[in-house]
C-alpha cells in the first residue's frame, strides 16, 4: 500500500476543511503514476459501443453488470485506516469533501484498513447538461461556500486493492462496494443492474441515458469485457488531408483528415477519419481529393505513418462519434496543430487546446455547406465540452515564416500532353517547436497519362547539408531522359 501521508502546510485550503494540493507534496509522490497507470488500464480494456450498436457489440451472454456513469472528475482515491485523499492523473490531489469525509466514516466502521479505489466527483444537484464536468472543476477550484462542497458527491465503481489484496470477480467487487458505502448519501456505489440479456442492458440505456439524460453506462462482465455505451454526437468538419491505401487498395481511399474552423479562420486538426465509408465512397473521395491537392509546410501522418495528402479545404462531411475527450490521460491538456490557408498553401501556427475523438465514422458529405466560420465552427466541440483558450486568436505573429531555399521545374510532352515535375526545398524556421522539422524537401508529379495524375513524395530533414543531399538525390533520379528545366 502506497503511503498517502501528507503535510497540510503544503496544501491550499479553500472552504471548510477542503484542501488541494499536488503529488509530488505526499510522502508517495508515485501516487500520481499510479492514478496515471490504473486510468490508462481501464481506459484499455473499456471498448466505447453506441447505443444503436449494443445488439451488434456485446455478446450475448448472462450476468452482466450495468452501471450508471457519473459526468465528473475521475478521482484514484487512497485509504490509509484514517485518511481518505485522491490523486487524479494530473497530480491533484484532494481531502476534506464533504463527502471524503462521509466515506470515511464508512471505512472505518467497515474495519476497512487500507484501500485503493476509483471514483467520480460530481455535481448531486443543481448540474445542468451543458458542460457538467467544468462545474464540478469549478467547484473543486474555488468553491464559494462550504454548502456548494455539500453539493458534490462521490461514486466509488471500482476497488483497485483492499487490505493490501486487489479484488475481484466483479460481483465481488459490488457486494463489498455495496457493503461499505451503500448506506451513504454523498458517497456511494454507482446505482447499477445485473441484467442478463442484451435487450435488458438496451433498456436500461433507454432509460436512464435517453430518459434520465445520464452520460452513459458502463457494462461489465469478467469474460465478455468492460462496455462504455454512450449516445453518438455528429459533426460537420472540413477535410484538409487524405491519405490512400496500398498494394490493392492503392487509388482508394484510406483516411481522411478533418479539421473545426475557429473563429479566426485557422483550421484546427480535430481527428482522423478512416471508418463508414463504403467501397464506392472510398473510390469517389479519393478521386476528388486528389484534385485538391496543396502545399502545406506541416507533415500529418496517419495511424500507419503514411503522411497525409492536404488539400484545398473541403468538402464538408459530417462524423459521428462516441465521445469528445478535452483531456489526456495524464490529466493534461489535447493540443493539436491550428493551421492557417492562404490560398494556395497551409502554414502551421501552434498547437492549442481541442479533444480526442472516440470512434469518429464518416456519415455523408454535406453539399450544403462549406469550409467556413459558419458551417464547420469549432463551437460544436465547445458546446458539448469546456474547451480551454477556445477564442483566442491562432495566429502567432512571433513565429518566423518559412524560407524557400530551392525550386527546380522541369517539364516532358508525350503523346501532345504535358507532363510536370516539380522539386521544392524551404528551411520552415520553426525547428525550434516540436511541431515542425527543419527542411522539407517536396516533389510534385503530374502526368495527364497516368490513372492518377498527380503524385507527391515529401521528405524532412534536420540538417540543411542532409536536405540539400535529398534534394540532389530526387533530382538526380527525376529530372532525366527527356525532361527538360523550365527557367
Amino acid at each position: 500500500m502506497p503511503r498517502s501521508d501528507l503535510d497540510k502546510g503544503k496544501f491550499d485550503c479553500k472552504k471548510g476543511d477542503y484542501c488541494v494540493g499536488k503529488a509530488n507534496d505526499l510522502a508517495d509522490p508515485t501516487l500520481q503514476t499510479k492514478a496515471q497507470e490504473y486510468r490508462r488500464r481501464i481506459s484499455g480494456k473499456t471498448r466505447p459501443v453506441s447505443g444503436e450498436d449494443i445488439f451488434e457489440k456485446i455478446p450475448k451472454t448472462k450476468g452482466y453488470y450495468v452501471s450508471r456513469k457519473y459526468d465528473g472528475e475521475f478521482a484514484m482515491l487512497i485509504w490509509n485506516g484514517d485518511k481518505l485523499i485522491s490523486v487524479n492523473p494530473g497530480g491533484t490531489v484532494r481531502f476534506g469533501l464533504p463527502c471524503y469525509e462521509e466515506a470515511e466514516k464508512l471505512l472505518k466502521k467497515a474495519k476497512i484498513k487500507e484501500a485503493l479505489f476509483g471514483g467520480e466527483i460530481y455535481l448531486m444537484t443543481d448540474a445542468t447538461r451543458a458542460h457538467p464536468v467544468q462545474q464540478v472543476v469549478r467547484v473543486l477550484r474555488a468553491p464559494k461556500s462550504v454548502h456548494e462542497l455539500d453539493k458534490l458527491g462521490l461514486a466509488i465503481f471500482d476497488i483497485i486493492e483492499l487490505d493490501g489484496k486487489p479484488v475481484e470477480p466483479t460481483k465481488v467487487v459490488f457486494d463489498k462496494l455495496k457493503k461499505i458505502f451503500g448506506k451513504g448519501k454523498r458517497v456511494h456505489p454507482p446505482e447499477f443492474k445485473v441484467v442478463d440479456t442484451t435487450d435488458a442492458i438496451m433498456e436500461v440505456f433507454t432509460d436512464w441515458v435517453i430518459g434520465e439524460g445520464a452520460e452513459g453506462i458502463v457494462v461489465r462482465h469478467d469474460r465478455a469485457g468492460w462496455f462504455k455505451i454512450k449516445s453518438r454526437h455528429n459533426i460537420d468538419v472540413a477535410i484538409i488531408g487524405y491519405s490512400e491505401g496500398t498494394e490493392n487498395r492503392k487509388g482508394m481511399l484510406h483516411d481522411l483528415l478533418v479539421a473545426v474552423v475557429r473563429n479566426d479562420g485557422t483550421f484546427h486538426e480535430l481527428a482522423r477519419v478512416g471508418g463508414g465509408f463504403t467501397e464506392e465512397d472510398r473510390r469517389t473521395i479519393a478521386d476528388e481529393m486528389k484534385r485538391r491537392v496543396v502545399p502545406s509546410d506541416y507533415v500529418a501522418v496517419n495511424n500507419d505513418y503514411v503522411a497525409y495528402e492536404m488539400i484545398h479545404p473541403g468538402p464538408v462531411i459530417e462524423i459521428s462519434c462516441l465521445d469528445l475527450i478535452p483531456e489526456s490521460a495524464r490529466g493534461g491538456p489535447v493540443n493539436r496543430m491550428v493551421l492557417e490557408f492562404d490560398g494556395k498553401r497551409y502554414n502551421a501556427l501552434s498547437r492549442l487546446p481541442l479533444v480526442s475523438v472516440i470512434s469518429p465514422q464518416f456519415v455523408r458529405i454535406r453539399d450544403d455547406k462549406e469550409a467556413n466560420v459558419e458551417d464547420t465552427n469549432i463551437r460544436q466541440i465547445s458546446d458539448l465540452v469546456s474547451i480551454a483558450d477556445v477564442e483566442k486568436p491562432a495566429r502567432d505573429t512571433d513565429l518566423t515564416p518559412s524560407k524557400l531555399l530551392e525550386r527546380t521545374v522541369y517539364t516532358k510532352t508525350m503523346r501532345g500532353n504535358r507532363m510536370v515535375r516539380k522539386l521544392l526545398l524551404w528551411k520552415t524556421n520553426k525547428e525550434d517547436t516540436p511541431d515542425f522539422p527543419a527542411f522539407v524537401i517536396y516533389l510534385t508529379d503530374f502526368s495527364p497519362n497516368r490513372k492518377t495524375p498527380l503524385e507527391r513524395e515529401i521528405k524532412v530533414a534536420s540538417t540543411e547539408k542532409t536536405a540539400r543531399n535529398l534534394f540532389k538525390e530526387m533530382a538526380d533520379k527525376n529530372f532525366i531522359g527527356g525532361w527538360e528545366k523550365v527557367s
